[in-house]
């Protein structure tokens, strides 16, 4: 492909003086341009997309231009005569350069003449259906800051040659995490090294694993490779003909990494990107094989990403934005509606389905409320837009709710990354908090009908599961019906504690349940037979239920109405 790609934009090195010497000026125009196109080539490697990459030929026939301009002036000041001076046919080169340039502004003006068309390439459709709901066990409350705290405290000795690289988020076997290379810090790192060891992993969805450093065999193709070995030109060199959007490392079933590049075109100008194909490398051997869109359904299972971030916000713009064309959008701005943020999440919204997030508000900068969200299937991009939770709080007035909580402002901590998600029956705003650094603290519940914040605690051994815990118990009292579902009776059977939790199983039944820091005398003294009743919620990192509120019945308690023992004195 470099050969090919060096080829074409020698076209703009041509010689249009076809009077005289001809041959001659040819040949030094390639001899002189050809060796700096390809180490351009080699090192840009542009994207060889008809018809957007013809202006490109500017690169080269701008000089050219140049170039005979200048043999021009010489021959004209050696002369002194107009007459007698053999002219370059510089009007040639004129006309070339401005089709170029008319060529280049028409692709540049395409998106704002076809707006609509930018909005359609969505293929959006509208829902009034509210999220399903998730289990606690499926969010996503590990951001991309703690991912990288941990991922920074396990590569030890490595970390003289290698750097974590960029981390993205994924599921693997169902469970939701961040995944990073070790990358090369430098060159002189690549040519001693010349492989990378492993990746690191953090769970998105449990602060308390931490990283893991996976070695398996040495990675030669990876992003900060040079030469040959990078993996950007190890994919041009096959398919340059093709925009690379980006290249995610997945890991598959049997925790293997792979590459996923996503290769894509413009449709609209220099705009409107669509992904055509999806390459899988493997880092180790370099071998590839190409999906395209329409095989898509027979990339491999443990395939969940395809479409990039990036492309999924501007589609989210495009689709808000021009609803009714691009003079709307910028003049009345009626029925438009924009990403609250710029940025998109990843997360699970159902099951194992793993789709890009994003809410919608209003243009207005002071508007704090929901018009909608979307949900874009990372492999497919299938977008919905749903308008059930329209005026309910936004992210980023969420954040902003987290943000202002008494705690979080007393212990300087920092909301991040708000995901929605219907939580107990409540559509909830889920904003992990963390400290300057990036190290997890605690997550915060702010329920998105009325901004109501719960915030666990900081100093608990697992907030994640206290601010379940108080949130599900605030979300069962704002409706009686929520708490009969959720009572549940039985004898203990197996009780455990340890220094935080009190771990017991009914007779009957091999769920297990925990009660986070138990203080009460009815959890205290609570042992193998008792009748007790509580409510819990699912939540826990092992799947155990964490208990909300807990009464053991077999203690036994005066009524408020019952006077109290009375007590004989003890003769001295």
């Amino acid at each position: 492909m470099v050969l090919v790609a060096t080829a074409f934009l020698c076209l703009g090195l041509i010689n249009l003086d076809f009077k005289r010497h001809w041959l001659a000026g040819q040949a030094f125009r390639l001899a002189v341009g050809a060796p700096l196109v390809a180490i351009f080539v080699y090192v840009t490697m542009p994207p060889l997309v008809f018809p957007q990459v013809i202006p490109l030929l500017l690169l080269t026939f701008v000089p050219n231009a140049l170039y005979s301009g200048v043999l021009s002036l010489r021959s004209w000041i050696v002369s002194r005569r107009v007459v007698s001076m053999h002219r370059e046919p510089l009007l040639p080169y004129a006309a070339g350069t401005l089709a170029l340039f008319v060529l280049f502004a028409v692709f540049e003006a395409l998106p704002f003449l076809d707006a609509s068309g930018l909005r359609n390439l969505a293929h959006a459709v509208t829902s009034t259906a509210a999220p399903q709901r998730i289990d606690p066990r499926l969010l996503r409350v590990v951001p991309q800051e703690s991912a990288v705290f941990e991922g920074e405290k396990v590569i030890g000795q490595l970390g003289a040659y290698y750097r974590v690289g960029n981390y993205h988020v994924q599921p693997v076997a169902g469970q939701l995490v961040w995944v990073a290379p070790l990358e090369f810090r430098d060159v002189i790192k690549w040519l001693t090294r010349r492989t990378s060891p492993g990746v690191v992993v953090v769970s998105a969805q449990s602060p308390d694993q931490g990283a893991e450093l996976l070695q398996d065999e040495p990675m030669k193709y990876i992003p900060s490779a040079f030469l040959n070995d990078n993996l950007a030109r190890h994919v041009y060199f096959r398919y340059g003909n093709r925009v690379l959007l980006e290249t995610t490392l997945q890991l598959d079933d049997h925790r293997k990494a792979w590459y996923v590049c996503t290769l894509g075109r413009p449709t609209i100008g220099n705009s409107g990107m669509v992904v055509t194909d999806a390459v899988i490398v493997d880092p180790v051997t370099g071998a590839m094989t190409r999906y395209r869109r329409a095989r898509f359904d027979q990339l491999p299972h443990w395939v969940r990403r395809v479409v990039p971030p990036s492309l999924a916000l501007d589609y989210n713009i495009w689709f808000g934005l021009y609803v009714h064309g691009w003079w709307n959008a910028h003049t009345t701005e009626r029925d438009v509606h924009l990403p609250a943020r710029d940025e998109v999440f990843g997360i699970l919204s159902s099951g194992d389905q793993f789709v890009w997030f994003v809410d919608h508000t209003s243009p207005a900068a002071s508007d704090a409320s929901m018009t909608g969200f979307t949900y874009m299937n990372a492999v497919t991009g299938a977008m919905t837009y749903y308008t059930a939770v329209g005026g309910s709080f936004s992210s980023k007035a969420a954040e902003n709710a987290v943000a202002s909580n008494g705690l979080v402002r007393q212990s300087r901590l920092q909301a991040t990354q708000p995901v929605l998600y219907d939580l107990f029956g409540e559509i909830t705003w889920v904003v992990p908090v963390v400290a300057d650094t990036g190290k997890f603290q605690t997550l915060a519940l702010v329920q998105a009908r009325n901004g109501h914040v719960v915030v666990g605690n900081p100093q608990s051994p697992f907030p994640v599961q206290d601010a379940l815990a108080q949130y599900q118990a605030w979300v069962g009292g704002l409706s009686p019906r929520g708490v009969a579902e959720g009572t549940e009776t039985g004898v203990l059977d197996r009780v455990a504690r340890t220094s935080s939790q009190l771990i017991f199983t009914l007779r009957g039944s091999e769920q297990i349940y925990a009660i986070n820091d138990p203080q009460r005398p009815d959890e205290l003294l609570a042992r193998s037979g008792d009748h007790v009743r509580f409510q819990s919620t699912p939540g826990g990192a092992e799947g155990e239920r964490i208990v909300v509120a807990f009464t053991n019945e077999s203690l036994s308690r005066p009524s408020p109405s019952s006077p109290a023992p009375s007590r004989t004195p003890t003769p001295r």
